[in-house]
């Protein structure tokens, strides 16, 4: 069942769904996710740094072997700020307060919400979604499966590529994707889990990242609703 912009206002107000800072709009079943600080929250891959230390192994690709891969360890050593225009046209480049992402770039990029569900009791998950306007330009914001799983919270990375003709141009504070919220029948049994994930409570696109120290204000001094 998904929740109507009554029941996502009141689950937040509950503090049984978190979104932090709390939404100042709603559409009808949804709200909108911004981009967090370009210092903060926008990464790219450095590939040349990766082709470097593969190099003497006598490979002139930056394959990736994605069966070996670990993604926290790999991300710490090749993820980096979006570097400033330099000569040539790179796929993704920074200007001033902007973001430009041409044909073919792909760039991590942090929502500035805070989104998830408490570990303890969680009864809803998410869904992110594009904005379909931005989309018909050729923008996918969100590669991976869009669930936001029960129990998990942070900041939500997006994984944006330009697949149209355009150069994108994105800041902070862009409304750059939207996220649904459905009740889950019973809460999850998360003994059940093989592993945990490697991204709960990150604040940036490597997976790294702790949860805030201060809760949310909705969350103080009230009881939790089944």
């Amino acid at each position: 069942m998904y929740l109507s912009n009554r029941d996502i206002k009141w689950a937040i107000d509950q503090g049984i769904l978190v979104v932090t800072p709390p939404p100042q709009s709603f559409d009808e079943t949804s709200i909108d996710l911004h981009l967090d600080s370009i210092e903060k929250g926008a990464r790219v891959w450095d590939t040349q740094k990766y082709l470097d230390e593969i190099r003497p192994q006598g490979i002139k690709t930056p394959d990736l072997s994605l069966g070996a891969f670990e993604y926290q360890k790999f991300a710490a050593k090749y993820l980096i700020e979006i570097p400033e225009k330099s000569e040539g046209e790179p796929k993704v480049s920074k200007r001033g307060h902007q973001v430009i992402v041409r044909p073919g770039g792909f760039v991590l990029w942090t929502t500035k919400e805070w989104v998830g569900t408490p570990e303890g009791n969680p009864q809803f998950i998410s869904f992110v979604n594009a904005k379909s306007t931005k989309a018909r330009t050729g923008l996918v914001v969100h590669l991976s499966a869009p669930t936001i799983h029960a129990g998990w919270e942070g900041n939500i990375t997006l994984e944006i590529v330009n697949f149209g003709p355009f150069n994108f141009i994105l800041e902070e504070g862009d409304a750059i994707a939207q996220l649904t919220v459905a009740k889950i029948t019973s809460t999850p049994d998360l003994a059940l889990k093989e592993k945990s994930s490697q991204t709960i409570h990150q604040t940036d696109p490597s997976g790294a990242g702790n949860k805030p120290t201060e809760e949310p204000k909705t969350k103080r001094g009230r009881k939790q609703k089944a």
